[in-house]
């Protein structure tokens, strides 16, 4: 990996509204006595959302996120929810498919999946979020990882059909859906939902360094799972793309925008017949973070399976992210990035 980067310094100021009440006034007319009435209109208050930065409603602070196991076989897509989750990583699995973990917490998401089942490390992922976690069926090391551990609760769709449904439009096992409702409701049932203190990403303020506008790039996963992000100027965020086809929501239809992507890398290797993985997410290693349109070398280090993932500059700071949503995309060490700085 060329860790050569060169440094162009860019200037930006973001504006950030604290989370306060804000009181407004209007007029109305009472017809019948002929006068005016003055009503106060309070706008909800907002909190912080720890894992983008960005406002979100009071009534959320503190509480646990959902991380949900979405499926990105061709069936499969395209896929719904992907862009209301605050943070999104993309692992291999195996046969050269990569699976999704959307992790919820700033907005609900009325209809996610395809659902599919369990891998060891996006357990470990999930961990880092204290999150409930939201999956259908999973691989004989992922059950016997959530029986050891017994504080990851979470969601089987194996053993749940009210939380889950068919779509019938689709074929198995490719149909499985779930929403941010659904799950609210079971967890309530079952006393998961706890108060958590997330620790977050930090925010605002780091300056990145590239030779230029990083217009695209893409990631080398394998042949039927290319992935492409395009620089949308307007958005001031990358479109996702798909082998070359942009990868939408299913219900709106629109592409999914991403304002940050950390691109890491990490040891993986096949340890069955079946083609499953083994990925070391502990210790440490190199990758990258873009946004903007600017790309800058970065360092993780993880300590434990429920430590959190820290990430840091070639000069030792911690990273800080802009405000919005980010995909994590997870790759093999010997994988390659192609970064088109035109």
């Amino acid at each position: 990996m060329n860790k050569k980067i060169l440094t162009l310094l860019l200037a930006f100021f973001i504006l950030w509204l604290p989370g306060c009440s804000k009181t407004q006034t209007r007029e109305v007319k009472n017809e019948k006595a002929g006068e005016q009435i003055r009503q106060s209109v309070t706008a909800p208050p907002a909190a912080k959302n720890p894992l983008t930065g960005l406002s979100m409603a009071k009534e959320r602070e503190g509480r646990r996120p959902f991380a949900v196991m979405v499926e990105n076989e061709k069936s499969a897509r395209p896929q719904s929810g992907l862009d209301k989750a605050d943070v999104v990583y993309e692992i291999l699995t195996e046969g050269g498919i990569t699976r999704f973990l959307a992790v919820y917490l700033g907005e609900d998401a009325e209809e996610i999946g395809p659902v599919r089942s369990a891998r060891p490390y996006f357990i470990d992922f999930a961990m880092e979020y204290d999150a409930l976690y939201i999956h259908y069926g999973g691989s004989p090391q992922a059950y016997s990882d959530l029986k050891k551990y017994g504080n990851i609760d979470n969601i089987d769709g194996i053993y749940d059909n009210v939380t889950f449904w068919r779509d019938r439009t689709r074929k198995p096992p490719h149909n499985a859906y779930t929403s941010t409702q659904n799950i609210m409701k079971t967890a309530e049932k079952r006393g998961y939902l706890r108060t958590v203190k997330l620790d977050g990403w930090d925010f605002i303020g780091e300056e990145n360094s590239a030779p230029g506008p990083l217009r695209e790039f893409e990631l080398d996963y394998y042949r039927n799972y290319r992935v492409k992000y395009a620089y949308d100027e307007e958005k001031r965020a990358y479109i996702r793309y798909i082998n070359d086809e942009p990868h939408v929501d299913r219900k709106t239809g629109d592409p999914i925008a991403v304002k940050n992507v950390i691109v890491q890398f990490m040891d993986t290797r096949v340890i069955d017949s079946e083609g499953r993985l083994a990925i070391k997410t502990t210790g440490s290693g190199t990758g990258y973070y873009i946004s903007d349109g600017k790309c800058t070398y970065i360092n993780w280090e993880k300590a434990s399976r429920f430590a959190k993932t820290r990430y840091t500059t070639e000069d030792g700071r911690e990273l800080k992210l802009k405000p919005g949503n980010t995909w994590i995309q997870i790759l093999p060490v010997q994988a390659e990035i192609k970064l088109n700085l035109n």
